[in-house]
């Protein structure tokens, strides 16, 4: 084991891959049928959230392509902020990162995949019992994919192109269910649609936090950002990769949310709770047989599968980055020889998400998941524009009008995102869940004064050894 640079090994179609396969994971489970319910089931409504919402990253990624080209390296908004040299912001930015988004991310596909595999199995007991068989099984499978990828050459690329067509499995099948079987009468019927009419205008205002929810399943695509330093020839794949990503997402998305439609009505397959695997549930509400369900249990293990892959490849980089910036321990850059693969990082990552996985539920963290990415986005925005303005390397790809159309779009955009999740949290809140939520809202914020601390003590610390320094080479002068 030894510290070493990382070096560029992945192409466009590994990065390409990365962000697909980052991107569809457990989120879709929980956030399909989420956001039906804050559209009150309403068919039109859900398909507009869903078509707007991955619309509104499409700014964002074009300015990620921007910024990423002028600062190939590893690290991703970390790692502009730290260009800029905002030292007590990129702190409490890696903090938020690390603890209410990374580990959160493969937290859910732990959990996630440990349920599917109980059911599959049959396990039986108690609901809470079955839970916790599952949290161990997902820890399991985790641990066996860690191995793969700190001990397998090259097994972390190979991996991405790998897991993600076998991601692409599931949505295949639930697509080609809905062409045999489904009937989009199911959902669009003239009952249906003449009993809702009433209620587009009065939803439509809950457009915002369903439209905030979505954030959860199309969060991913950035990652090609977070190993950027390891993209063969950065300033042209990129860009590519991340346009082209966010217009795939969009689109399967899209079909798919139509599938789900056409198998059931989104009242068969969501409920008040706004959890569920929704895609199994419409299947078994499309009138098809037990073993077609179990099929498509079992293709959505590759989901949950590739969602780690992928998880651990790309969060594991910003804390490579964040010990190389002296945010965290040197230890932290450590990597297998044989691999190149940052070893210690990945270890922390998967110790941090095992806390969410053996103390939280899925739903709550999504919210949580949903309000942080708001937080980073807005910060993100706004050290962009500082970057263009001040940097004087910095790659300018679009003219000022461009630009500034898409960081004020995107800054927008992050608002009306934390706004509506806000209102997701605190709408339907019990006194004890209220509680949760802030005190939630306190750790995410919180890091930003321990930054500052954190910042002045290294000044200090700093100054003092230059003091020393120059004490001891005056010393020396004085004896010649």
């Amino acid at each position: 084991m030894e510290t070493e640079k990382l070096k560029r090994k992945y192409g466009f179609w590994s990065i390409f891959m990365m962000a697909i396969s980052a991107t569809i994971g457990s989120s879709i489970l929980i956030t399909f049928s989420s956001v039906g319910s804050q559209v009150a089931d309403n068919p039109i409504l859900m398909i507009l959230a869903w078509v707007i919402g991955g619309l509104l990253v499409l700014p964002e990624m074009i300015l990620f392509a921007e910024t990423a080209t002028s600062y190939p390296g590893n690290g991703t908004s970390y790692y502009w902020i730290r260009k800029a040299k905002w030292n007590a912001i990129s702190f409490w930015f890696g903090w938020v990162l690390v603890l209410f988004i990374s580990a959160t991310a493969i937290a859910t596909s732990i959990i996630a995949l440990g349920g599917v595999v109980v059911e599959l199995t049959g396990i039986e007991g108690s609901a809470e019992a079955k839970a916790w068989y599952g949290k161990l099984i997902g820890i399991g499978i985790l641990f066996l994919l860690v191995a793969f990828q700190i001990f397998v050459p090259k097994g972390s690329g190979r991996g991405q192109i790998v897991f993600t067509l076998l991601k692409m499995l599931p949505i295949g099948f639930v697509l080609i269910l809905a062409m045999i079987k489904g009937n989009l009468s199911n959902s669009f019927n003239s009952e249906t649609l003449d009993k809702n009419l009433g209620e587009i205008y009065m939803s439509s205002f809950m457009l915002l936090p369903a439209i905030a929810l979505t954030s959860f399943a199309y969060s991913g695509m950035e990652a090609i950002t977070y190993v950027s330093g390891e993209v063969i020839n950065p300033k042209k794949n990129i860009p590519r990769a991340l346009i082209w990503s966010t217009i795939a997402i969009i689109l399967i998305y899209t079909f798919l949310i139509i599938g789900l439609l056409a198998l059931a009505n989104p009242k068969d397959w969501t409920n008040a709770q706004g959890s569920g695997n929704v895609w199994t549930n419409a299947i078994m509400h499309g009138g098809l047989p037990k073993w077609v369900s179990n099929t498509f249990n079992i293709l959505t293990g590759f989901i949950f599968i590739g969602s780690l892959n992928a998880y651990l490849v790309y969060h594991s980089r910003l804390i490579f980055k964040m010990s190389e910036e002296k945010d965290l321990f040197k230890i932290f850059q450590l990597t297998y020889k044989k691999t190149n693969m940052p070893w210690f990082a990945i270890v922390l990552m998967v110790l941090i998400s095992l806390i969410y996985v053996l103390f939280s539920t899925l739903l709550d963290v999504m919210t949580y998941l949903t309000l942080a990415l708001a937080v980073l986005k807005f910060i993100t925005q706004i050290n962009i524009i500082y970057l263009r303005l001040k940097d004087p390397n910095y790659v300018k790809m679009y003219n000022n009008y461009i630009f500034w159309f898409l960081a004020l779009v995107s800054s927008a955009i992050a608002i009306l995102m934390f706004v509506g999740t806000i209102m997701v949290m605190f709408a339907t809140a019990g006194a004890t869940t209220l509680w949760w939520n802030l005190g939630v809202i306190g750790i995410m914020f919180i890091g930003l004064p321990i930054g500052i601390i954190k910042v002045k003590i290294q000044k200090k610390l700093e100054n003092k050894r230059l003091e020393n320094n120059q004490e001891q080479q005056e010393k020396i002068e004085v004896q010649k």
